[in-house]
């Protein structure tokens, strides 16, 4: 009995664990693995503490199109911050997330530079390769060392939040 009770009580936290993704710093061109540096988790982009990744105090709050500052640790909807227009990711202002300048663009693989209130393509930013993020180097975003390495699914606006702020 005692048995099926624990089972019964450990569930929950199974399913909470299921819907967690860790974003990991990485190093050097073959990706190596550092410590945790952002948990996501049911629209929100933690801090992590630790070099497991556990939880810690919320930094951004997303949808479907776009991001916002955490009013508080707990997840508190605050300003806008960044939103997203199909492949382009712009800088936002205001509770109500009005557009502003862009910051990335998406091609492929290929995450650019962007400038402007057009999201005006620049120079290379990231390359995404599976579940490793590598800078991009130049007009052609060449490969270069990696930067971080995505445990579990991400939506990809939450990605381009955490590139946008690097």
């Amino acid at each position: 009995m005692r048995t099926l009770l624990v089972v019964l009580a450990l569930f929950p936290l199974g399913m909470l664990h299921a819907q967690l993704a860790v974003v990991r710093f990485a190093y050097g061109p073959f990706g190596n693995i550092g410590d945790a540096a952002f948990v996501v988790e049911k629209g929100r982009i933690h801090q992590a503490c630790g070099p497991f990744g556990t939880k810690g105090p919320c930094l951004y709050l997303f949808d479907e199109e776009a991001v916002y500052r955490s009013a508080d640790a707990f997840g508190q909807r605050g300003a806008g911050l960044f939103r997203m227009e199909g492949n382009k990711l712009f800088r936002c202002t205001g509770a109500f997330c009005t557009r502003a300048a862009g910051v990335l663009v998406v091609e492929g693989q290929n995450v650019f530079h962007a400038e402007g209130p057009f999201c005006t393509k620049a120079d290379g930013a990231f390359v995404l390769d599976g579940n490793t993020v590598y800078i991009g180097e130049g007009p052609f975003c060449q490969k270069a060392d990696a930067v971080l390495e995505v445990q579990g699914e991400i939506p990809m606006i939450a990605l381009l939040a955490i590139l946008g702020t690097m």
